[in-house]
């Protein structure tokens, strides 16, 4: 929502309810209201908002004693997603609460666990309104780790039974021997999915079987990671706060669980990205991100240069968890999003509407619709390119100083071409890689 705009006005003696024509300044509610972009997708809310109020109320301490009741605004009023809340609990020892619950009336005296009266007020002495960009420049992996300390007694350990797994693959050699890869599956979503997770688990047990190595892993183990989102004909959340027992929480608290247990974590690109922030520092972990076709190299400014990146953002947290790309660029893996006909001919039909009224100055959309197009595609990926990559990246991840020195060489970006597996920089545009191919050398090209 970047075109918000925050309205104040005087208040009169024919507001609607007795609270506001007569109000009582409360001293014990301090609401710090939070405003930024694109609050419902996860990897821009670490960035853009937790980043900054980690930075504010746990490294500065300016509101003392957790007080701060955490408000934050979403449009037209919608409801809370579970991790939103997950990831601010630790700032506050109230529960998060939207900017439509906070200004709710007709609710007057009513029980309100948010308010330092214990009831819902509406009249505060102060109230504390930020609009949140990352503009304390700090990593989301710091905040990362602040949450999770805060939500580990909760974290199940190892959830999808890596160490297990690692234990039985490792026979008479040691479990710190075999990589642990977690693929992310996405199931009921319309766009962005890996359709062949099962085939690539297949993959990895028979290069296992085969003989594995990549630094100092000489076995590897996959295991995947379901993620879904919630059902549609589900009744709608209430507008107002998350109950503490809400399924939301749990998935978060497993997911982060998982990507603690591994040393690799595959997602496609988006949001899914958020959770390997979450992985342990400096503990030979890295996300290698997915990108359909087109997407690493006609759109790789976008890919690679925008504020949410992964690659920009797990740079700032030092290289503690390494990133890695593998840019498929076989049009035979790649297949377009459920919405893609549907949006192309709408585009086709002339300029998409635009809301609001056409004197009020807006932002350009964030992602042009060809953009969206790139970014959402499915992929059925082949398997042998996509493992080499794994094996590449997983000689990089114990060793800072080497993995930095790739990155510099162009060798942390791989592109899953039709020949297999091409090493080389990042933002390579599709006209360059086939002449890349042809010229390549034994270990720039790993033909599979």
């Amino acid at each position: 929502m970047p075109d918000f705009q925050v309205k104040v006005r005087p208040a009169s003696k024919v507001e609607p309810t007795p609270p506001l024509r007569h109000p009582i300044w409360s001293n014990c509610t301090l609401p710090v209201v939070l405003l930024s972009d694109y609050p419902y997708n996860m990897k821009s809310f670490m960035v853009r908002v937790v980043s900054d109020v980690d930075s504010m109320l746990r490294v500065k301490g300016l509101v003392p004693d957790r007080k701060a009741t955490l408000v934050l605004a979403t449009p037209s009023g919608l409801a809370l997603e579970a991790w939103h809340s997950g990831l601010l609990a630790p700032y506050s020892r109230r529960p998060l609460i939207s900017l439509a619950e906070l200004g709710r009336r007709y609710a007057e005296g009513q029980p309100a666990e948010w308010s330092g009266e214990g009831t819902r007020i509406h009249c505060f002495a102060q109230v504390v309104v930020c609009k949140l960009n990352q503009n304390e420049g700090r990593p989301p992996t710091e905040a990362a780790a602040a949450i999770y300390a805060d939500m580990e007694p909760a974290v199940p350990r190892d959830p999808l039974g890596l160490g297990a797994a690692a234990a039985a693959a490792a026979g008479a050699s040691s479990p710190d021997e075999v990589l642990k890869v977690v693929i992310e599956e996405r199931t009921g979503m319309g766009w962005r999915t890996i359709r062949n997770v099962a085939e690539i688990l297949k993959a990895c047990e028979q290069l296992n079987a085969q003989g594995f190595s990549g630094g100092p892993f000489k076995k590897i183990v996959c295991k995947a990671l379901p993620r879904a989102y919630p059902d549609a004909t589900r009744p709608a959340a209430a507008p107002g706060s998350v109950p503490s027992g809400d399924p939301g929480l749990a998935a978060l608290r497993t997911q982060v669980g998982a990507v603690r247990a591994a040393h690799l974590y595959v997602a496609v690109t988006g949001s899914s990205g958020a959770t390997a922030f979450f992985m342990e520092p400096n503990k030979a972990s890295g996300f290698l991100e997915i990108r359909p076709c087109g997407w690493g190299s006609t759109y790789s400014d976008k890919a690679n240069n925008d504020v949410d990146a992964m690659e920009n953002q797990l740079r700032r947290g030092d290289d503690a968890v390494r990133f890695f790309a593998y840019n498929v660029e076989d049009p035979a893996q790649c297949s377009p999003p459920d919405y893609g006909t549907t949006l192309s001919r709408a585009t086709q039909a002339g300029p998409l509407p635009q809301h609001g009224h056409p004197l009020q100055p807006r932002n350009p959309p964030r992602y042009s619709p060809e953009q969206l197009l790139a970014r959402d595609q499915h992929l059925t990926l082949r398997t042998a390119p996509l493992m080499a990559m794994i094996k590449h990246a997983a000689g990089l991840l114990a060793d800072k100083s080497a993995y930095q020195q790739a990155g510099t060489a162009g060798r942390t970006h791989g592109y899953g071409v039709a020949e297999g597996l091409l090493l080389a920089p990042a933002g390579k545009p599709q006209a360059e890689l086939a002449k890349l191919v042809a010229g390549a050398s034994a270990d720039q090209l790993i033909r599979a």
